[in-house]
């Protein structure tokens, strides 16, 4: 406010090159993500840059090193992902609706990860390892709540999920139904992770 003030500018105009700072920083990451899926980790950063349409100098602001933009991203994908477990365990339906919400936003949401099992760069920082506990944290309510109605296998993981979940993320080549073909892999797996009996 004393800035704008002393400016002369309307109150909250000295905000704006911080928010605008914040739109060229996603800019950047959403370019970043479909290039380092597209092309590999090893794309340049002017490239980035380009696809983003910000200059090569905003995106070192951002991030002074490849390893600082990589880091993001994943961390990025993480967070999104912990959004789905989330959303998924607190889901109101059955467990088996809320593995189903869980396996479609991954499914739906497999263009903006960038994690290492959906092929993604190996980053694993103290912030990043929180963001995974949390995911299992989270799919591990909607498990545990699952076997306490007999919906679900005895033996499932958060693992399996996860696994599951990268898995039907990542499209066969020349599939260009995939959302479809997707779609009933995991209405098959929805059938097998129902609840057995002990000889089963």
């Amino acid at each position: 406010m004393i800035a704008a003030i002393i400016s002369g500018l309307p109150p909250g105009a000295e905000r704006q090159p911080r928010k605008d700072a914040a739109a060229n920083r996603e800019r950047v990451l959403d370019a970043a993500t479909e290039l380092v899926l597209t092309e590999g980790e090893k794309v340049p950063m002017a490239d980035i840059a380009r696809r983003a349409g910000v200059g090569v100098g905003t995106v070192y602001r951002h991030f002074a090193t490849r390893e600082d933009l990589l880091g993001a991203l994943v961390h990025r994908s993480f967070g999104l992902a912990r959004a789905n477990a989330r959303a998924a365990a607190a889901a109101p339906g059955s467990a088996l609706d809320g593995v189903r919400a869980f396996l479609t936003a991954t499914l739906r949401d497999r263009d903006r990860f960038v994690l290492p099992l959906h092929g993604g760069p190996l980053v694993f920082d103290a912030a990043i390892r929180e963001l995974q506990a949390d995911v299992r944290v989270a799919l591990q309510a909607l498990l545990d709540r699952g076997r306490a109605a007999g919906e679900l296998r005895a033996d499932l993981t958060p693992e399996d999920l996860i696994v599951a979940a990268a898995l039907l993320s990542r499209p066969l080549p020349a599939a260009d139904d995939w959302d479809l073909r997707a779609g009933r892999q995991i209405e098959l797996l929805l059938h097998g992770l129902g609840a057995v009996s002990p000889s089963a």
